[in-house]
Formats: C-alpha cells, sequence, structure tokens
C-alpha cells in the first residue's frame, strides 16, 4: 500500500475514488442547504476518514519550519498504548529518537505518518487518498469489508459480541422449561437471539456484520496501536470521523423530520434507524426524550387547561387546584424512571446491550504516575466554593427583588435579572468543571465523561432550582420584619398601611401572617411581634386566601426563566445550522472565485461530513452531556415546580418537541458522525435522575404542606408532621410500585434464561469441534450401593492412580 507521506509535503492529483454518481441532497433533505451544488458520492467502500493537513507551501496549515520540542515524548503519546507491540512501532521512528533535541515540524510529522501507515498496512486495511477542493487537506480513506478475513480475525481478537443466526436454534432441543426449535419471543412479538463472542469458526452460526460493527471494531483496532485523538490534538491530522452513509441519512430523515411523522406517536421504529448509524447511545437518548414528551402529554394538556380555568375562576379555587396538583405530580415524578426503565428492559435485551461499553477509549491525559486522590479533594474544595459564593449572590438578589417597590422598574424586571444570574452561574461552571475533572486524572474518557457530567448536573441542577426553592420555603424565615406592635410592624410591610380602614375580617386574615416572637429574643430586643415573609400583597383586600408576595414572585420568576431557558436552548440548536451552512457555502464561494466555474471540482460528500461540527463538549455539533443536561434540567422545573405555575408543562412539551427534532437535524446535517457507542439505558444519567425525582416529591410535598393554603398557616411542628408523613407515604408507594411491577418484565427474565441455556449448548457444540473429550477413568473400585456386600466394606483405600 502505497500512500507516500499521505500528500502532506508532496500533494498528489486528486485522486476519483469510489464512484463517479453524483447524488444531489436534495433527494435526502430537500431542505439542506438552499441551492447547493450536487454532491459526489465518495463514501462507498470506507468505514473511517481521517483528513491530513498539507504544508504551508502547499496550501494548508503546517509549518514545517517549526521546531517540536521533545519529539520522543510526543510520539509516546500517539503510539505508546495498551498494544503489545507499541515498542515495536517506537523502534522503528527514523527521525524521531529522543527527547534530547528537538527537530522540525516536517520530520516529526513524516516520521509519525509513516508509523501510521504501516499500522493500516499490518492490519491489513484498504486505504485510497484524494485531495480536499481548495488542495489543503488530503483525506485518507480507510475500509474495512464487512466480510473477509481481515474483520473476522479483529473481530475474535478484539472478543466482539454478535447476534447469532437463528438457525443456531434449530439446534436446540426442547427441554422444561425452555422451548426448543427457535427463538423465544417477547412481549412486542419479536424474536430475541442471544449474542455470544465471535470466532471465525464459527462464523456461519453469527448473523452479518454491518456497517455499524465494521466502525466500532476499526477504531477500537486502531486505539490498540494508535491514539487518533493525540494525532488531532498535536495537529497530525485536522480530524477523523466514521464515514456517513447516505442512504441510511435519507432514512432517518425519512422517518423523523418529514411532514408526515411529526405527530406520530411511536419512536420504536426511528430509534432502530439511530440505532444503525449512531450506536445505541444516542438512540437510547432518543427513545428517552420521547418517553418524557409523552409523560408530558397529561401535565401539558392539564396546564392549557389550567390557563382557561384561571380565568373562569375566582384565585381561592385557583389556588385549591394547584395545590390539588401537588399530589398527581408528586405520583407523576415518582413513576416516570421506573416506566421508562421497564419499557427499555426489552430492547436492551433485543439489541444485546449493557450500561457500559465491554471496550472503553483510553483517556490521551492519564498519568500513571499521579493517583489522582489529592486531585479530588480539591475538586470538591472548588465545587463547593462555587456553590457557596452563587448561593450568596442569588440570594443577595432574591432579597433585593423583596424589597423592591412594585411600582419601580427593577422590580417589574427582576424576573429577567434573576435568570441572567442563572444563566450567568452555569455558563461559568461549563468552562470551570472540565478543569475541575483534570486534576482527578481518569484513565478512561468514558470515567472522565461521567465525572463531568456528574458535577455538571449536580451544580447546574442546584443553580437552576435554588432560586425557587428559596422563594418557596426560605423567605418565611429570611425575610420576616418585626416591631413592638402590630401597627409599626404593618407599617414597614405595607406602606401606607392604616389599621382605622380596615374590616374586622381583614385584620384577622393579616395577623394570621404574624407571630410572637419567643421570650428569650423579646429580652434582646424591644420588638416583639413579626410579620413573615410571605403576606399578601394588598393589605385592604386581604383574606385567608390571599396570594401571597412569595406566590406572585416564584411564579414569574420561574415562568420568565423557563421561556428564557427553553428560548436559549433552541436558539443554540438552530445557530449551529446556520453557521455550518454558512462555513459550506463560503468554502465553495472561495474555490469557485479561484478557478470559476468550468474548472470547479464536485464537492464530495466526505468533505461535506468534514466540515461539520464535532460531536464533543461544548461544541456546535452538539455533545452527550449537555444534551442529557439540557433535558434534565428542563425535566427538574417542570417535576418539582409544575404545579405552582402549570402553564410551564405545556410550554416544555411542545418546545421539547421542537427540540427533538431540531437535535435529529443538528444529527444529521450539522454534527459530523460520531462514533457509535454499544451502551444503553440512562448511563450515568439514571442515578441524576433519580435524584431529580426524590427531589421533585419532596418539593411537591412541602409546596402542599407549607406553601399553599390552608396549611401554610399552620404551626411550624404540623406543617413538619404533614410533610414527613406525605413524603414517606410517596416513597412507599414508589417502592411499593416498583416491588410489586418490576423493572424487568417477566418474558425478558424468561428470555435471558433461555438465551443463557442456548449460550451453553452452543458453547458445548463448539467445545467438541475444537478439543478432544478427556479418556474415560475406570470407576469399578466405587460402590456406593446403600447396602453394600460385605466383601466390598473394606478398611483400606484402593490405590488406583495407576489404573484398576
Amino acid at each position: 500500500m502505497q500512500l507516500a507521506a499521505l500528500g502532506a509535503f508532496a500533494p498528489e492529483p486528486a485522486m476519483k475514488v469510489c464512484s463517479s454518481r453524483s447524488t444531489l441532497l436534495s433527494e435526502i433533505a430537500p431542505s439542506y442547504v438552499p441551492g447547493f451544488p450536487p454532491l459526489l458520492q465518495d463514501a462507498d467502500n470506507c468505514t473511517l476518514v481521517v483528513i491530513f493537513p498539507r504544508s504551508r507551501r502547499d496550501g494548508g496549515e503546517v509549518d514545517g519550519s517549526t521546531m517540536v520540542d521533545m519529539p520522543f515524548t510526543k510520539a509516546q503519546k500517539i503510539f505508546r498504548t495498551h498494544c503489545p507491540s507499541s515498542d515495536a512501532t517506537l523502534q522503528r521512528l527514523e527521525h524521531i529518537e529522543s527527547d534530547d533535541e528537538s527537530i522540525s515540524m516536517e520530520m516529526f510529522q513524516q516520521d509519525i505518518r509513516s508509523r501510521f501507515v504501516e499500522i493500516l498496512s499490518d492490519s491489513g486495511l484498504h486505504s485510497s487518498q484524494f485531495a480536499s477542493i481548495d488542495r489543503d487537506e488530503d483525506f485518507l480513506k480507510i475500509w474495512l469489508p464487512l466480510d473477509g478475513p481481515v474483520i473476522e480475525y479483529m473481530a475474535e481478537v478484539l472478543k466482539y459480541s454478535m447476534p447469532l443466526r437463528e438457525s443456531v436454534y434449530e439446534t436446540i432441543e426442547a427441554r422444561e422449561p425452555f422451548p426448543g426449535g427457535e427463538p423465544m419471543e417477547n412481549a412486542d412479538a419479536e424474536r430475541v437471539v442471544a449474542f455470544s463472542e465471535f470466532t471465525a469458526a464459527e462464523k456461519s452460526s453469527f448473523q452479518d456484520f454491518r456497517q455499524v460493527d465494521g466502525i466500532r471494531m476499526l477504531h477500537h483496532w486502531l486505539l490498540e496501536w494508535v491514539s487518533l485523538q493525540e494525532m488531532e490534538r498535536q495537529g497530525v491530522i485536522s480530524c477523523h470521523f466514521p464515514c456517513p452513509n447516505v442512504e441510511e441519512l435519507s432514512q432517518i430523515h425519512n422517518a423523523v423530520l418529514a411532514p408526515n411523522k411529526w405527530l406520530k406517536l411511536s419512536f420504536q421504529s426511528s430509534s432502530i434507524l439511530l440505532r444503525h448509524y449512531f450506536g445505541e447511545e444516542i438512540a437510547f437518548y432518543g427513545r428517552f426524550v420521547y418517553h418524557f414528551i409523552a409523560g408530558l402529554l397529561v401535565p401539558g394538556v392539564a396546564g392549557l387547561v389550567f390557563v382557561a380555568f384561571h380565568m373562569l375562576v375566582e384565585e381561592p379555587i385557583y389556588d385549591h387546584a394547584r395545590s390539588f396538583c401537588c399530589v398527581p405530580l408528586s405520583i407523576w415524578a415518582a413513576t416516570f424512571l421506573h416506566t421508562f426503565e421497564r419499557k427499555t428492559a426489552r430492547v436492551k435485551q433485543l439489541w444485546g446491550v449493557e450500561e457500559r461499553e465491554a471496550r472503553e477509549t483510553p483517556n490521551p491525559d492519564y498519568d500513571p504516575n499521579h493517583t489522582g486522590e489529592c486531585g479530588k479533594v480539591l475538586s470538591s474544595l472548588i465545587t463547593i466554593i462555587f456553590v457557596m459564593i452563587y448561593v450568596s449572590l442569588i440570594s443577595a438578589v432574591l432579597a433585593w427583588q423583596f424589597n423592591q417597590p412594585e411600582s419601580k422598574f427593577f422590580y417589574q424586571s427582576s424576573s429577567i435579572i434573576i435568570s441572567i444570574v442563572i444563566k450567568a452561574g452555569n455558563f461559568l461552571w461549563t468552562h470551570l468543571a472540565p478543569m475541575v475533572v483534570q486534576l482527578e486524572n481518569h484513565r478512561t474518557i468514558k470515567g472522565s465523561d461521567d465525572k463531568l457530567a456528574l458535577l455538571l448536573a449536580g451544580v447546574k441542577l442546584f443553580l437552576a432550582n435554588f432560586p425557587f426553592f428559596y422563594s418557596c420555603f426560605l423567605t418565611n424565615i429570611a425575610e420576616i420584619k418585626c416591631g413592638d406592635t402590630f401597627d409599626e410592624v404593618a407599617g414597614r410591610v405595607w406602606p401606607g398601611f392604616n389599621e382605622s380602614l380596615l374590616d374586622p375580617g381583614v385584620k384577622d386574615a393579616l395577623l394570621m401572617y404574624t407571630f410572637q416572637k419567643p421570650p428569650l429574643y423579646r429580652a434582646r430586643s424591644k420588638e416583639s411581634i413579626c410579620v413573615k415573609g410571605c403576606f399578601p400583597v394588598h393589605w385592604q383586600h386581604a383574606h385567608k386566601y390571599s396570594r401571597t408576595n412569595c406566590d406572585y414572585d416564584v411564579v414569574a420568576n420561574l415562568l420568565t426563566y423557563f421561556m428564557f431557558l427553553l428560548g436559549i436552548e433552541l436558539f443554540f440548536l438552530v445557530l449551529p445550522i446556520v453557521i455550518a451552512h454558512w462555513e459550506i457555502h463560503k468554502e465553495y464561494s472561495r474555490v469557485r472565485n479561484n478557478l470559476g466555474d468550468e474548472d470547479l471540482p464536485a464537492y464530495s460528500v466526505l468533505q461535506l461530513e468534514a466540515k461539520k461540527f464535532k460531536y464533543c463538549f461544548n461544541s456546535w455539533g452538539g455533545d452527550r452531556v449537555n444534551d442529557w443536561l439540557d433535558m434534565a434540567i428542563s425535566y427538574s422545573i417542570v417535576a418539582c415546580w409544575g404545579c405552582l405555575c402549570p402553564t410551564i408543562a405545556a410550554l416544555a412539551l411542545i418546545a421539547m418537541y421542537v427540540s427533538l427534532h431540531l437535535r435529529v437535524y443538528r444529527m444529521l446535517y450539522v454534527t459530523r458522525r460520531p462514533v457509535p457507542h454499544a451502551s444503553a439505558g440512562l448511563g450515568i444519567w439514571l442515578p441524576i435522575f433519580a435524584t431529580i425525582n426524590t427531589c421533585a416529591v419532596s418539593c411537591n410535598v412541602g409546596l402542599g404542606a407549607m406553601f399553599f393554603e390552608p396549611m401554610r398557616n399552620f404551626t411550624f411542628g404540623q406543617q413538619l408532621f404533614i410533610f414527613l408523613v406525605a413524603e414517606h407515604a410517596l416513597l412507599l408507594l414508589q417502592a411499593t410500585v416498583s416491588f410489586f411491577i418490576p423493572e424487568q418484565p417477566s418474558d425478558v427474565n424468561n428470555i435471558k434464561y433461555f438465551n443463557h441455556h442456548v449460550l451453553g449448548e452452543f458453547s458445548r457444540q463448539r467445545s467438541a469441534v475444537r478439543l478432544r473429550p478427556p479418556p474415560k477413568r475406570p470407576m469399578n473400585h466405587i460402590n456406593l450401593a446403600l447396602h453394600p456386600e460385605p466383601s466390598d466394606d473394606s478398611s483400606f483405600e484402593t490405590d488406583c492412580s495407576g489404573g484398576c
């Protein structure tokens, strides 16, 4: 295989690869880049693309004259993997010998690229290259055919798990309680086959490899030899990505984004297509978003009903209706996660995946010389300090809002200011958290991402929900006002207060929001009577059921922040689409101006894919952590505070539905195809959502016991008793549901045991082919009869070590 230097410093004419047919992108998605020229279909016979920049003298970005310090250490970061042959790769370096002296960037990259080509050659992979449209980069196409000895060898070495063919079940005899002759069907009428590690000797027993299998195996195989991420970090390559599949892109678009599919009530077929293209991890994310949307249907419709209900009834009736919502919303939050886990148990079994991948990508930043224990302590300390600073700041802002007169502009704008403070805290932590995670020195990318998810989720969920928790439960304590008499303290709370203008019933209602200071505190201060932080807004028209200032403030803050949150999320989903389209048009226009329309080469599918954004943290192309986090924050707001303003459930329903389709569009046409990971379920997000559900139960019960009428005027001891009883009752209900309705349905358990039996039979059949059974040993000297003959009852032990 000759790919001399990959064209980095001696460019070759662009190669015509794969196919000469062109495919109009409008055939895939009519709305994608209107007016864009036809695309050359060059993604056939392609598994992975690695893009190498050319030198500056050839139009690229690599400055060959730059000196590289510590070249051998940098080469070790690229080639020093857990593969035993890594040392042999380093020994074959021609120009990089040690760290004693620097070498030029040209010699450094030439050496690294040559060794990379040798790895491809030794692996038996097909490769070809061509120049980009503006001739500043070289595209290296790596192809792993889906049949043949190469992929079979890789699958067996990597112990890759593959589904068995249904024909294997024909050899399985029926044995109670297991059937035989065919796979068992689950409750969805789908045949579920077992998964086993692939072996070339029994390849006829396994289903055919898919493109997604080839991508995974090639990715894991190359990780045994070289770190592509480190090559990208050091500028040896510009990027790398799995080859796109135009036909599968079209199928996903037609199944999800076509106008006639927007109102369909099932995401099952769409998730299967997402699985084949993006892997199980993203497919399960799509299923969870759709489960969230389906779960919001009832609260969303109820929210719309509440809008009309509020306009037709008086405030006391509306407040009672809101307080009644606390119970069903608590039950909804308590069972939301359980129903999803039960629904997806069959899917996990059908797809043969677990919560975590068997093979994980090593972290290039991992330092084996440090345990990371001190870093973990330091990261916890930084997190606590950040949260404390935020709590102080947001508490000051909320106190400022509390003391502003209603007529002033700053009070009317306070909800927007609070929303900005929350988002500012989120923005700062988004950029600080990755640096904090690096202190912990994680061994794998998955471990680092999981810790980043925990840090971001824990802090951001707290930042988003604390202002509402403060307004509902802490304002009564933090913002009390006291005086010698009721008239004195009332004048401080309600400007212009005049007791002579009050009806007797109104004064009694106002006195419900006061309390006497304990004798111990009266001795220290002359002030003996206090008004709680939450009180009726209008003193002249107060009654027992009046809405308090806390109620008005928290609803305004909640509605403003939630609309702010959804608006920003949708904005940052649309903006990358615009940027991606602009960048593609800009490059094509630049080449057209230089070459003219007649000499303009055709833009290809792979070049278009290379211009998309990478799927990584804080990228315009999105990332796993922020995609989950956006949904977790929206879910926490609805689950914890939805009964305060039922309308937000309807807003969340609409926004999440639009967001799902925008994210699918982004993944298809804005995001560079990511490596398809095989993890299933929620992973690290399962305990995060479980914590949200527990907090939601506590918040809803707390609102009913302490914030809403009639219990808001009970004594604190009564409120605490009601809260503890109701909360434990709902948590007991949640545990009871989980106990009597397990997460794994009975058909999943039956199929699991049957397929385990099939794998045992299959393993014995494989062993019978490869291994000779052990010779039989005579057992004539053993007599285990219940009534042995006297002659057999010997007092000595027969030695048959040499045979009997």
